[in-house]
């Protein structure tokens, strides 16, 4: 058998779309079961299509956006190009927050995962596991731990591996019955959960740093690694409400122990912890290096505000996964996409298409993208504000 060298020219092509596997898929799959059985299987399907369409026009735009603008930058730096002051303090405060939020909902899930692994031994409810898992990746992160940005390929890969084992130990004990249950009053609820887990955003500019001299390709990887990941959550979600119905639980996971049985449990939540809690110190490092870097912070304080307001708002009782996720998908995940949607009709608009031809979404396509998030931003704040209404 001929081997590949080592320079294939389609290596970068592959390490682009498992960079956006990798990003996307994280601790939100977890909750779209859930959404999907209290909304109906169906019509959870239909918003992950749905939400998936109209968030690979957006990520194209972003592709064009970085392949147009010279220099490398992040999310907050093509804000600040192309809307100036204060939009990019605007988005780097969204940044943060919807960090602080990602960080809050691993700690629910991994503190969930611990709590399944070790409460047959030790005891206790699931809020002392959930607040020492945070208490230790606030060490491990003082601690400086700066190996773990070099093992985010490995880390990624192992939530990918939970991930499928979690979809191929369900599949078997599907029930079909169970994916015809409808609930047409619930059926927003799968939009902003859908939001949040397939939220990629940020991974655009990697992406373009993978493929180097390749960059044309990107909106091609974009479109594949889309593709990819929305299959693999309807796969996910085909398993786990198959099996558990009505019974689905806000994390996947518990849902299925009682059913697939000791190993799997074991397996499952040893797996679960590490990678959860990998990630979570990889979110608490990259923020502590955003404020550190850009803003100038001390270590010190970059490390206390970072780590301290996840943990105060989860005593304070933000502690639904579901809710949680839910709200910076359609709130905070839809605020970025509009100003990411402003800041490419800007471009478009710049010497920058004038003298290169960009790609040219419709503006009807581009005011519809802004209508759907506004329209989900709004429609989850009210039903905050007014939850019996």
């Amino acid at each position: 058998m001929l081997r590949q060298p080592a320079g294939h020219p389609n290596l970068p092509w592959y390490r682009a779309i498992g960079t956006m596997i990798g990003s996307v898929v994280g601790v939100g799959v977890f909750g779209l079961p859930y959404a999907f059985a209290q909304s109906g299987y169906v019509v959870g399907l239909l918003e992950l299509f749905f939400v998936s369409g109209f968030l690979l026009v957006l990520q194209l735009m972003y592709a064009e956006i970085a392949i147009q603008t010279p220099g490398n930058h992040r999310i907050v730096g093509y804000i600040k190009q192309y809307l100036g002051h204060p939009w990019d303090r605007v988005t780097a405060v969204l940044f943060a927050v919807y960090t602080w939020g990602a960080m809050i909902a691993y700690m629910i899930v991994g503190g969930g995962f611990l709590h399944i692994l070790l409460s047959p031994l030790l005891g206790g409810s699931e809020f002392w596991y959930q607040l020492s898992l945070a208490v230790v990746v606030a060490w491990l992160t003082f601690r400086g731990i700066r190996y773990l940005a070099k093992m985010e390929l490995v880390i990624v890969c192992a939530l990918l591996f939970l991930f499928v084992f979690m979809s191929l130990a369900a599949l078997p004990h599907v029930h079909v019955p169970n994916l015809s249950l409808f609930h047409p009053e619930k059926w927003f609820l799968p939009y902003g959960v859908v939001l949040f887990a397939l939220s990629g955003l940020g991974v655009v500019p990697e992406m373009k740093d993978v493929l180097g001299k390749q960059m044309m390709k990107l909106p091609y990887a974009v479109v594949a690694g889309q593709v990819i990941v929305t299959l693999l959550y309807a796969i996910f979600t085909f398993a786990v409400v198959g099996v558990t119905g009505e019974g689905t639980v806000e994390n996947a996971f518990q849902g299925l122990v009682p059913i697939l049985g000791s190993t799997f449990m074991i397996v499952g939540s040893l797996l679960g912890v590490l990678t959860v809690a990998s990630i979570f110190s990889l979110l608490s490092i990259e923020l502590q290096g955003t404020l550190r870097f850009d803003y100038h912070w001390s270590l010190r304080k970059a490390w206390g505000v970072v780590m301290t307001v996840p943990i105060l708002c989860f005593l304070f009782g933000v502690r639904e996964f579901i809710d949680l996720i839910g709200f910076l998908g359609a709130v905070f995940g839809g605020v970025l996409g509009i100003l990411l949607i402003a800041a490419y009709e800007r471009m478009r608009h710049s010497p920058v298409c004038i003298n290169h031809r960009c790609l040219n979404v419709p503006h009807a396509v581009s005011w519809g993208l802004v209508l759907i998030l506004a329209s989900g931003m709004l429609y989850t704040i009210f039903q905050v504000l007014f939850p019996h209404f």
